[in-house]
């Protein structure tokens, strides 16, 4: 018996402590591969399991790293810097489990998102406490910067805007995302197909023309239309001087602001097409029109102009608060405009006026324009206090910089999206826009109509939650799920010889992987045994290499259950293989403890092609694994590997696809500690009909807001995960950037 154990073991010498920590491997190695030709990628360190905290300070640094220096998370990089825009989407009850037991009905979030993390259960509030009431850190040379600087004037929102040394036209153009963020009419934008676009090259330098625009509107059946256009031309010169009569009624000639009078319109024949023309000719490919909020005048000419400076939002105010016109002419120009004594507006004043706020703005640089014009333009002054490092150290120990205020202040807005608005009383309508939604139907609705209106956007799902609140409680149901889990890795092995002990099972399978438990069968006709391995890996290289094997009379079989929760497990295990997380990666056994063998063994995958990594499940112990996870850079070169088994000298070694995602450290998890038997959960077993339907709904819900993002939009989904009664079920997290196709 002896010499057949040893034979045995040397058909499948290789897998038994290898498992758990390369199931650490992070999926960051697929989104670095993935986007290596991407315009925006995330190049991520690894980090077992992420926290809460861990997304919130990526979605901190993401939003305010411009304006605020926010420290950057030790886990991540960012490979461009073209990343502004974040999107969550909170799938509120689920779990890890939940997602890998209906792995094939998680459509989009297993092939779209391609770094997914376990994500460890939060006890707070994971929309609230935990991101806009959380504090920002700030990294200490930023810190030390601004602490060298007034306080007036290191907040200043111009200052957060623009930073200290912005010099040069480019510099103050809106970018798309503002112009979008403000409402003005840019080219395939909604409700903008009827406008005419400018001939622009897209070359714009800081020597490019600037041109003052102006319109002056009465009010028609329709709404506001124009009636008067004034142009002028970077030296003050009046270009274009136009009355223009609508095509609409006039109900309303405004005369007190537009000085326009029936009198004055009735001989006027030229329309807005007219002025469209002569603006199109006027203006060259490298023109920079300003105006104060000039998306106003731009939406009445039905004219699309991607390069604009708006002096409403160069001399910005907190809160999206904006100065009128006049009174910066007063103030910064000291120039009187819009006067009470004269009827009406005059377009070409008020265009010559932006037109000088913006040359005076670029010729001087923020800094400067803040620090002259701080108490009689902002109400601000400088104090002692302000010039006290001591008092802003200590001023900043006693209120931190929170997330949501600093959004804010950096004039970017948030939205938050789902079936409860009950957020944090320290949260005020500026800093998060809150929505109340009926349904998760209705959250995705919402948001496709807004979707780019908001630097950060935050959406719940409830649907699931509010489903098992209705039908079961949530700690059966979990057990429900895990079983369905476990019963995966679960092999029934026999007949064994009468005098069977778990020792020898254990060195049966113990090079196939890990073993969780060995259950010894004596009440069968002959003896069996029930073994649980700990990854998928293991179980599925003993089913292959074990039947037939021959110990005294008895020859061994391997079987999975044979019951309901089993039906559907070989299709499981297919889908499995398919997971892009895995595509690089193989599962290899029976190689030698000895490390000089252990690495020659491992070299000879080379063969096969480059190698980024390989990862022993004992390597966290100081000890080489008798199995392992090997990465290939090429998906081919794994997919190669697979099909041959190499030999080493005398060892055969078993190879097959990895099946563990990077992030779990084992498919039989337990759960921390025991739920108190003082508080039993009651509750009915759920439909799985119902369950599956929701989870497709879900994934559904996903990919059309996916769909729905911007190119450059970082978007994270997240399964919160489940903690009561001291048992802990992870959660997960997933993160990509969205690419144009």
């Amino acid at each position: 018996m002896k010499s057949e154990t040893r034979s045995a073991e040397g058909q499948m010498d290789s897998s038994s402590s290898s498992s758990s920590s390369c199931c650490k491997r992070k999926a960051v190695d697929s989104l670095i591969s993935d986007s290596r030709e991407k315009t925006a990628r995330l190049e991520l360190n690894s980090q077992d399991v992420l926290s809460v905290k861990d997304v919130c300070d990526l979605i901190h640094y993401i939003t305010l790293r411009r304006s605020h220096s926010v420290r950057k998370p030790s886990w991540f990089g960012v490979g461009d810097e073209r990343v502004s825009r974040v999107n969550v989407m909170v799938l509120d009850g689920l779990t890890q489990s939940h997602f890998y037991r209906y792995f094939s009905l998680f459509r989009h979030l297993r092939d779209k998102y391609s770094a997914r993390w376990t994500l460890a259960p939060s006890s707070g509030d994971l929309l609230t406490s935990d991101l806009l009431s959380a504090a920002v850190t700030v990294c200490d040379r930023a810190a030390e910067t601004r602490a060298a600087l007034p306080a007036a004037l290191r907040w200043h929102p111009v200052i957060r805007r623009f930073g200290l040394n912005a010099a040069g036209l480019s510099n103050f153009l809106l970018t798309q995302q503002e112009m979008i963020k403000q409402k003005y009419p840019v080219k395939g934008g909604w409700g903008c197909e009827e406008f005419v676009c400018t001939v622009s090259d897209g070359h714009v330098t800081d020597s490019s023309p600037l041109f003052g625009l102006d319109c002056e509107m009465c009010l028609t059946c329709v709404g506001l239309e124009v009636t008067r256009v004034a142009l002028v031309d970077s030296s003050g010169c009046c270009v274009l001087d136009e009355l223009v009569k609508p095509p609409n009624p006039i109900i309303d000639y405004c005369t007190r602001f537009s000085g326009i009078t029936r009198a004055i319109l009735a001989p006027v024949s030229t329309r807005l097409a007219d002025v469209q023309s002569r603006l199109l000719q006027l203006l060259p490919p490298d023109a920079v029109l300003v105006g104060h909020s000039l998306d106003g005048d731009l939406r009445a000419l039905y004219l699309v102009h991607p390069h604009v400076i708006d002096t409403s939002l160069l001399y910005r105010q907190e809160f999206g608060r904006r100065f009128k016109l006049k009174h910066l002419a007063q103030v910064v120009l000291k120039r009187e405009i819009q006067s009470e004594v004269r009827i009406g507006h005059d377009p070409g004043e008020d265009a010559l006026a932006a037109l000088h706020l913006a040359q005076y703005f670029i010729r001087k640089g923020p800094r400067e324009v803040v620090e002259d014009h701080l108490e009689d333009l902002w109400d601000l002054e400088f104090t002692e206090d302000d010039d006290s490092d001591h008092a802003i150290s200590s001023n900043r120990r006693s209120s931190p910089l929170r997330f949501g205020h600093a959004l804010s202040r950096s004039g970017q807005s948030a939205l938050f999206l789902g079936g409860s608005v009950e957020m944090s009383g320290s949260l005020s309508n500026q800093q998060c826009r809150r929505h109340q939604c009926s349904s998760d139907r209705e959250v995705v609705c919402v948001y496709r109509r807004v979707v780019q209106s908001y630097t950060l956007s935050v959406l719940q799902f409830s649907s699931f939650r509010n489903t098992l609140n209705q039908t079961a409680a949530m700690g059966p149901h979990l057990k429900q799920v895990c079983e369905r889990l476990r019963q995966m890795c679960v092999l029934y092995v026999g007949p064994l010889p009468s005098d069977a002990t778990e020792t020898l099972v254990h060195r049966l399978l113990k090079h196939c992987g890990r073993l969780r438990t060995i259950r010894l069968l004596h009440y069968t006709h002959e003896v069996h045994s029930e073994v649980v391995f700990e990854h998928l890996e293991g179980a599925q290289l003993a089913l292959e290499h074990l039947n037939g094997l021959q110990i005294n009379d008895c020859i061994i079989k391997a079987r999975r259950p044979v019951h309901e929760l089993c039906l559907d497990l070989d299709e499981r295990l297919s889908e499995r293989q398919n997971d892009p997380l895995n595509a690089h990666v193989i599962y290899v056994s029976n190689l030698s403890s000895k490390p000089h063998r252990h690495e020659d063994q491992l070299q000879s995958f080379r063969q096969f092609g480059p190698i980024q990594r390989v990862t022993s499940a004992a390597e966290h112990a100081g000890k080489r694994g008798r199995h392992a996870f090997i990465r290939f850079e090429c998906a081919d070169s794994a997919q190669a590997a697979v099909g041959v088994a190499p030999q080493i000298r005398n060892r055969k070694l078993s190879v097959c696809h990895a099946l563990t995602p990077p992030h779990m450290t084992s498919w039989t998890r337990p759960v921390t500690t025991e739920p108190s038997p003082d508080t039993p959960e009651q509750g009915e077993e759920c439909d799985e009909r119902l369950l599956e339907r929701q989870m497709k709904k879900l994934d559904a819900r996903v990919g059309k807001v996916f769909r729905a993002l911007e190119e450059n939009c970082l978007s994270v989904v997240i399964l919160p995960g489940h903690r009561s009664d001291g048992v802990d079920h992870p959660g997960l997290c997933f993160i990509h950037i969205k690419q144009s196709n």
